[in-house]
């Protein structure tokens, strides 16, 4: 049987590690990934987004194009 993994595994496996989120408008955010729900709600910490950065910044989902870790 093959071994599969979910999506939401394979951000869970990714706490504490940088991550880029880009966003449906076309920006991304880049940070240490802290926390994730079922929703893609992301909070990521040390942030840096639009050339500011952010000690913690919390990503609503539905702004969430694709996650890349």
């Amino acid at each position: 049987m093959m071994d599969t993994q979910r999506p939401l595994d394979a951000l869970g496996k990714s706490i504490n590690t940088n991550i880029t989120v880009f966003l449906k408008d076309g920006k991304e955010i880049k940070g240490r990934l802290k926390a994730y729900d079922l929703h893609m709600n992301v909070a990521l910490e040390n942030a840096k987004f639009e050339e500011k950065e952010y000690p913690m910044i919390v990503v609503r989902g539905d702004n969430v194009l694709y996650v890349s870790l």
